[in-house]
């Protein structure tokens, strides 16, 4: 495997998805408050994955709607308008539920190790679009000591913004060609890194297509081959 050189001072990982089971997590908060609606729709998995999805796109424009505002409040306030799109009567203790989900997520598999390994030979940061509350219980479940922990709650921003990724590098005191970003997010993570002239690698958990105008300098399918790369 072609290694990355020069070697950065930093590794910085987005969260969610990439170290995390964000996906699975917010399948399963999504199932839990719909089961509460369970007379009205029925508990179908395609109706459950259609209101992940929905989800997930809302969320993503309100983070980019100004002024900003906490990401627990979109994902709240995200949930209501899905739900009423959905002839549903969203309740006021259906946002604290599938918060509930949120607040601990389980590491993939491979990650408390690989970071461990990395730890040795480089310092670690977290740049996730996410609140310092909701994002404290996971980081402690991934079980290893990362350096920083910088959400969009410190630089009042999400990403695709820039500002999220300057705030990070200037807390870090590092330059963006001293880091190398891993994140499995194209438009959040690797278009980023493409325009500031930041080293990405891929996670391509899933077999996505890769936007050729976003080419990192490697892709994997988890991080187990990340050591090696960056060895």
């Amino acid at each position: 495997m072609p290694k990355l050189i020069p070697k950065p001072k930093f590794i910085t990982f987005d969260c969610y998805g990439t170290l995390v089971q964000w996906h699975s997590a917010l399948l399963t908060g999504v199932r839990a408050v719909l089961a509460k609606h369970v007379e009205v729709i029925g508990m179908e998995e395609a109706q459950v994955t259609e209101t992940v999805e929905a989800l997930r796109t809302l969320s993503m424009e309100q983070q980019q709607r100004p002024p900003y505002r906490h990401y627990k409040t979109i994902l709240q306030s995200s949930l209501a308008e899905v739900m009423a799109g959905k002839k549903l009567s969203p309740q006021p203790s259906d946002g604290e539920t599938l918060l509930s989900y949120l607040r601990t997520i389980s590491p993939h598999p491979e990650v408390p190790a690989v970071l461990q390994r990395l730890r040795t030979q480089f310092r670690l940061a977290i740049i996730s679009n996410t609140d310092d509350d909701l994002i404290a219980g996971t980081v402690a479940a991934i079980g290893v000591p990362i350096d920083y922990v910088i959400t969009a709650q410190h630089a009042q921003a999400y990403k695709p913004d820039h500002r999220l990724f300057l705030y990070a590098h200037s807390v870090m005191g590092v330059a963006p060609e001293e880091t190398v970003h891993v994140g499995m997010g194209q438009v959040t993570d690797l278009k980023v890194c493409h325009e500031l002239g930041i080293r990405a690698v891929w996670i391509d958990r899933f077999g996505e297509t890769l936007n050729p105008d976003w080419t990192p300098e490697a892709v994997l399918p988890d991080l187990s081959g990340l050591p090696e790369l960056l060895a």
